[in-house]
């Protein structure tokens, strides 16, 4: 039977837990940890502090390894001690990690599956948002996969990435021309729009209206670092997104 812990609004499932680690399912709309110690938001960061023994000193970032876009659901690790969470710090820089997402996006892959390699670097004047480039910015590697394709307009995507940059899997895919649903900072407006025009009205209204990014962190492999052994996390879909898809059959 699964784990769940409640923290304000939201329900938090724990995937899987030991003396070291817990591996999370991150509900949308939570952040993983707050920017400041003025922000009142409620982050993933702070739900740990009641429901775990977190020994860590990094203020605003205790017990977080990595983190998820506000926007993103799914697989997050958490680390219960110092120790461990530079080993898992390594694991990352060292790319020891299979990470792998599930993304819906306006759109269809010319091929089954492709890498795409580019840089990324933060725009210039929208400091917030990231970009492709050609020139400087930081090495990002996304092997994309095509699993199901909706009245050819439609892409339900398998996203592992190699490297972990920030909106990494959101602007590799926009470069693409694969903008993902429900995403407000990365779109294509004519291309979507051309999209949307080849779906049922209905379902064309609940793509545009669908609130968020559909993209959620889904299978998480790796050695774990004390243990030696192999662990192997799946996280399905969460609700919204089941209910996208459904309606996209």
């Amino acid at each position: 039977m699964n784990k769940f812990y409640l923290y304000q609004k939201f329900n938090i499932e724990i995937l899987y837990e030991d003396n070291d680690i817990a591996i999370l399912n991150k509900p949308s709309g939570l952040l993983t940890h707050k920017k400041s110690l003025s922000d009142n938001s409620p982050s993933l960061a702070e739900s740990l502090k009641t429901n775990f023994k977190i020994e860590d000193d990094e203020v605003l970032k205790e017990g977080i390894v990595h983190r998820l876009d506000i926007d993103t659901s799914g697989i997050i690790i958490i680390a219960k001690n110092k120790e461990i969470k530079i080993l898992f710090q390594n694991k990352f820089k060292n790319r020891e990690l299979e990470k792998n997402y599930l993304a819906f996006s306006y759109g269809v892959l010319d091929q089954n599956f492709i890498q795409i390699d580019k840089n990324i670097s933060r725009q210039k004047f929208q400091r917030t948002k990231f970009d492709t480039t050609d020139i400087g910015g930081k090495n990002a590697l996304t092997n994309v996969e095509n699993l199901k394709i909706y009245y050819g307009s439609i892409s339900k995507l398998n996203c592992q990435i190699i490297t972990g940059r920030t909106h990494q899997i959101r602007v590799h895919l926009l470069s693409l021309g694969l903008p993902i649903i429900g995403d407000k900072q990365y779109q294509l407006n004519k291309e979507q729009k051309f999209r949307l025009s080849n779906l049922p009205n209905k379902v064309s209204e609940i793509v545009t209206n669908f609130p968020r990014q559909a993209l959620h962190s889904h299978k998480l492999a790796f050695i774990h670092p004390k243990s030696q052994k192999e662990i192997k996390i799946t996280c399905d879909l969460p609700d919204d997104m089941k209910d996208l898809e459904h309606n996209l059959q």
